[in-house]
Formats: structure tokens, C-alpha cells, sequence
């Protein structure tokens, strides 16, 4: 059934033209993936479906039912409101019923005959179903500790989750997301993936995570040269059918540029005596010749790649030293006793949760942040680049070429030649009629890209790039891990971009809890592996243990280490119990959200205490023939 469906659609703003007579549809349960450049019209053709942004011609209908839900990078909530508040404000009577029976319930004097009635009403509704999904999402997304904030009070990262739990939870008939993986680490990635992949919602959704659009997404639409094409496949098959379109267009391109010399060849000939001539031919000319000018400096722009060799400074094979380092935020312990050498040409890559002080580690790095204990050895050629992730603002008077100059006029190649701005901000993909406008009127990724380029005019070789995928387009994308790949110092990126890491990196750094910051050589995709295996392995100990024969008698262990092993069996056997109770729990429709709280913060506790002892045991077993 076609939900939404636009005739001719065009939209313009002044001279610029965005949408030009465009036909689309969007039917149910269908999976659409938008993919453009920052500059082509994403988030305008979204604010034209939820009716944001007026269309300048055609038509666009909907369904009079229809339910749209918005999640958009402005993360729009309510700043008076508590953040439990604001995901159960909603006219849906389901909404209304768990909210009358949750507040109900917080009175010690409630009356009993509301509450059977809002049983009974709760029962109708099948609402049940409803305070368990929340509950889940909200646990899934780590909300839970800010419930009762306002929501004026969240950092960023936290309003974006609220956002995303709020659209989540909402019984809609077609859901839009404008980059939904952003501020999420790799654990709520893979969870959202997962939802979102087996939910039967109709979806519409931008995002750069291309293993997200590998899995989530049935039919990839391109908006492209102010038209829509309509891939239906995933990723990988918009990609193939993406280049193989690229090759004919490289073919016509030839083709034209032949036709073009053969009229201009013409036109010389008759140039004495033309004007005696039809028009027809000198006009179908000039068409010519602006057609082959577009598609040429088109295909120009579109294969441009930051292919910059920036002056080499001298590193040596051994760059930055450290031993020891301990750092403590009052009594909360960030790292303990970390050890590392760089190396000259080493590309780490820094995973873990949202919490875990990543970038508080790359600040340490660069001595930006006081270090409690350390002995660091560091060489004087060493120039830091930072990306960062906050937001980034201009000054309202500084044009693009303005910004870049600010730092350098030029930038000194590897062979001593000199680059000047102009032509620097060119192969950042800012073409040369873009550069005088100003620098705070562009996008999101247009200014992380002007960002990025002013960190490279100081020519850094230990280059530290903290989430820098967050609201760059695909072809942006494309360029960046392209300039990355010949980048030949020091690289560490913090992402939860899992294709950019697999693709960029060969080394991670893994921040676990309790301080314990893992070194693991190999790609995020490796690491996954590794984990997954490790924890069937112990699994299948387990099952062996349950029903091995007696064991034989241990060897090699002292009194006090067999006693331990002893009762480490036990604990664990308890612990797995008790893991698996809860997890039976949380399958019971009819649990509170007080309920499955309490439920979720012991599973928590289990887990990381499982984990623990669990190791214990491996190492002492190790001891036993």
C-alpha cells in the first residue's frame, strides 16, 4: 500500500535548484536508504515529507491516517519537561493509560477502584506490551540514569538518545531518521540495527554508516543532479550498479567530446560564410559545447580526492613513550598503569562505550589534560593534529578562503612546493565559485570537512581524529578514508563507524570497565569475532562441566588457589543461574518499569561480575593437568 507518493515534485530556493520534477512513492514496509552529497538536498526532500518545507511545484499526497515520526539531528525535545515525561507525552490512548497507571501508583493513597479501572482499560488496550517496550528501549539505550533530568540538563549524546528512544517507542506508519547512529556507541549501534532490521515499520532514513545501510536497508535511493535513483538491493548492489553507471557515463563523456570536435571542426570550415547559413546548427553547437563543459567539470568534481603529500618531517621509528600512566577524576579511576610505544606509522583505533573517557585518553596524549603519575618519553617532531567532535562554528564575517588563510596562506609539500588556499579548499571538494561564501552558512559536514582542512594546513604527523565520520556525507566519506589511506604518520581514530575502522585501521585499542584499556591487533569486524568466539568457547565449558565425569584430582594448585577454584565453580554456576532467571524475567509482559529497572541494574552487576570471575577461573584452570 503506497503511504506517501509525489508527482513532478520541485523545489528551489531562489536560484538553486534542489528537486527538479522528481517522482517517488513510498509504500508499506519498505526500507529506503537516502544517500546524496551534504549539498544535494537530504534534508530538504525530508522536511517536503514531514511537511517542514513548503514543495515550489507538483504534488505530494499522503495517507489521511498516516503517522509519520521524525527523528532529526536538531534533537527537538522539551526542555521543562523530565525526560520520562517527554517519552510518554503522546494523545495515543495506550500512551495516556500507562501514564495514568504509573502515577496512580506513585500516590501511597491511591484510590483502589481507579486503579482496577485503569487495569481493565490497560487490559483493552493490550498496553502491557507497550510499558515492556519501553522499558527495553530505554534500558537498551542506557537512559535510565537520567530519567528524572530535564531535559534541558542532557549533553548532546543524551538528548540525541532520548530523541531516538521517543520516535522509537511511538506507534508510527512510516518512521524518517536523519543519521540515527550518531552519539550511539558500537553496542547500541548493533542493537538498533538488529530492531530495526526485524521490526516491520516502513523506514526512511540518512546515515553514513554503511554496514547500518548493508543490513538494515532493502532499496537505496540517490539523490542525484536534482533527480532520484532508485536502487532496489542493498549497499553492495548500489554500489555495483552505482560504478557501473559511472562507466557509461564516462563512455558518452568520450563520445561527446569526439562529436563536439567533428561540429567545431565544421564551424571553422563555414566560418566565412555561417552567417548565411540556417541558425539550427550554430545553436545545436553552443548546446553542444555547454553540455560537454557541465558533464566535464561534473565528472571533474565527482572523482576529486584529497590526494595531498604534505611535507614530511622527520619521525623517528619510536615517536611517543609511555609507562604508567594513571589518571583519576576524583575517586573514579580513568586509566591505571598504561604502557604503550608508538611507532612511526601506526593506525589505532579506540573503541568502547560512551563512557569510558576515550576522548579524555587522546587529550592526555597531547597534554591537554593533567596526568596524575606517568613516565613519558616524546620527541621534539612531533606535531598533533586534533579533529574533535564538538560543534563547530565560524565567525559570522569569515568567508570559506578567509577561514583557510587564517591559518596559512599556502600549505609546503613533500617536495617543497607550495599549494596556495584556493586551490587546497578545491580538492576538499569546495569549488572555486563556493569558496567566498560564508563559512557559517554551510552544513554540518561542510564544516567538519573546513575543519579538517585547517587541522592539515599545520602539516601534524601524529593526526588524532575523534568520531570523524559524524555528519559527513557518503562521497565525503569516500574522499576522507581515501586521504587516510595514504596518510603515512601516527593516525588514532575514535569512531563507531564501523566500516570507516575496519577500513582505516589495523590496531584497536578496546576500553573495557574497570579501567582496563585492551590492545588488540586487528580490525573492529576481528575483534568481534574473537569476542563472540571466547564467549562460545565458555559456554561449551560450562555445558562440559555440567556433564564431565568428576573431575580428576587438580595439580599444581596451592591450598588456597584450590579452595578458590573450588568455589569460583559455584559462584559462577549461581550467578549463570540467577542471569538466566532474569532473562526468563524480562519476557514476563505484565513487569513494571520499576520492575524490570531493578531487573536490568542486578543483570548488569551478574554480568560484569560473571565476566570477572569467570576469567579467575580460566587462570587457574590453566594450572590443573
Amino acid at each position: 500500500m503506497s503511504l506517501v507518493e509525489a508527482k513532478n515534485l520541485t523545489k528551489s530556493y531562489s536560484h538553486k535548484l534542489l528537486l527538479d520534477h522528481v517522482d517517488f512513492s513510498i509504500s508499506t514496509w519498505q526500507k529506503i536508504a537516502l544517500v546524496a552529497q551534504n549539498w544535494a538536498g537530504k534534508s530538504t526532500l525530508l522536511g517536503v515529507i514531514t511537511w517542514e518545507v513548503d514543495i515550489s511545484d507538483g504534488t505530494i499526497k499522503f495517507q489521511r491516517w498516516l503517522r509519520i515520526w521524525f527523528l532529526s539531528q536538531k534533537n527537538n525535545l522539551d526542555p521543562q519537561k523530565t525526560v520520562i515525561d517527554f517519552l510518554f507525552s503522546s494523545d495515543d490512548p495506550v500512551v495516556k493509560a500507562i501514564k495514568s497507571y504509573e502515577s496512580i501508583l506513585s500516590n501511597p493513597n491511591f484510590d483502589q477502584n481507579e486503579l482496577n479501572k485503569i487495569l481493565d482499560q490497560i487490559d483493552t488496550l493490550k498496553a502491557w506490551e507497550y510499558e515492556h517496550k519501553i522499558n527495553i528501549i530505554i534500558s537498551r539505550l542506557n537512559i535510565t540514569p537520567f530519567l528524572n533530568q530535564k531535559c534541558w540538563s542532557l549533553s548532546g549524546g543524551e538528548a540525541k538518545r532520548v530523541a531516538l528512544a521517543k520516535v522509537l517507542v511511538e506507534e508510527s506508519d512510516l518512521l524518517i531518521m536523519d543519521e540515527p547512529t550518531n552519539h550511539l556507541d558500537l553496542e547500541m549501534i548493533e542493537w538498533l540495527e538488529n530492531y530495526l532490521s526485524k521490526n516491520d515499520k516502513t523506514l526512511l532514513l540518512v546515515t553514513h554508516d554503511r554496514y547500518f545501510l548493508e543490513r538494515v536497508c532493502n532499496e537505496i535511493w540517490e539523490l542525484d543532479r536534482w533527480n532520484i535513483n532508485k536502487f532496489n538491493g542493498n549497499y553492495s548492489y548500489f554500489l555495483e550498479k552505482k560504478a557501473e553507471r559511472e562507466e557509461m557515463e564516462k563512455i558518452e563523456l568520450h563520445k561527446l567530446k569526439q562529436y563536439y570536435k567533428r561540429e567545431l571542426s565544421r564551424m571553422r570550415r563555414w566560418a566565412s560564410w555561417r552567417w548565411t547559413k540556417s541558425n539550427y546548427r550554430q545553436d545545436r553547437f553552443v548546446d553542444i559545447k555547454d553540455e560537454l563543459e557541465f558533464k566535464k567539470h561534473r565528472q571533474q568534481f565527482e572523482s576529486m580526492s584529497l590526494g595531498i603529500s604534505m611535507e614530511e618531517r622527520r619521525l623517528w621509528s619510536k615517536i611517543l613513550n609511555l609507562k604508567n600512566i594513571n589518571k583519576k577524576f576524583g575517586e573514579k579511576i580513568i586509566l591505571k598503569d598504561f604502557n604503550h610505544e608508538f611507532k612511526h606509522g601506526e593506525r589505532i583505533g579506540i573503541i568502547g562505550k560512551n563512557w569510558v573517557w576515550k576522548s579524555t585518553f587522546v587529550n592526555l596524549l597531547m597534554e591537554n589534560e593533567p596526568i596524575d603519575s606517568w613516565l613519558i618519553g616524546k620527541w621534539e617532531t612531533i606535531i598533533f593534529g586534533h579533529y574533535h567532535q564538538k560543534d563547530i562554528e565560524f565567525p559570522e564575517w569569515k568567508r570559506i578562503i578567509d577561514v583557510v588563510r587564517d591559518v596559512s596562506e599556502f600549505m609546503i609539500m613533500w617536495d617543497w612546493e607550495k599549494v596556495s588556499a584556493s586551490l587546497l579548499l578545491e580538492k576538499f571538494l569546495f569549488p572555486a565559485n563556493a569558496q567566498y561564501v560564508m563559512a557559517n552558512s554551510l552544513s554540518g559536514g561542510e564544516k567538519r570537512r573546513l575543519h579538517l582542512l585547517t587541522i592539515l594546513m599545520k602539516n601534524p604527523n601524529f593526526l588524532i581524529l575523534d568520531e570523524p565520520t559524524n555528519d559527513l556525507d557518503l562521497i565525503t566519506l569516500w574522499v576522507l578514508e581515501d586521504f587516510l589511506l595514504q596518510y603515512k604518520w601516527c593516525l588514532i581514530v575514535i569512531s563507531h563507524d564501523r566500516f570507516f575502522m575496519d577500513k582505516i585501521v589495523d590496531n584497536l585499542f578496546v576500553f573495557e570497565w574497570n579501567w582496563v584499556v585492551k590492545d588488540f591487533y586487528g580490525t573492529y569486524m576481528d575483534y568481534l569475532e574473537e569476542t563472540k568466539n571466547k564467549s562460545d568457547k565458555k559456554e561449551q565449558k560450562k555445558i562440559n562441566l555440567e556433564t564431565q565425569d568428576p573431575k580428576p584430582e587438580k595439580k599444581k594448585l596451592s591450598y588456597m588457589e584450590k579452595r578458590e577454584y573450588e568455589t569460583l565453580e559455584k559462584e559462577i554456576e549461581q550467578l549463570s543461574k540467577r542471569k538466566n532467571e532474569i532473562n526468563t524475567l524480562f519476557d514476563d509482559t505484565t513487569l513494571s518499569y520499576e520492575e524490570i529497572n531493578k531487573l536490568s541494574e542486578e543483570l548488569g552487576d551478574i554480568v560484569k561480575n560473571l565476566s570477572i570471575k569467570e576469567e579467575r577461573w580460566f587462570e587457574l584452570s590453566e594450572k590443573v593437568e
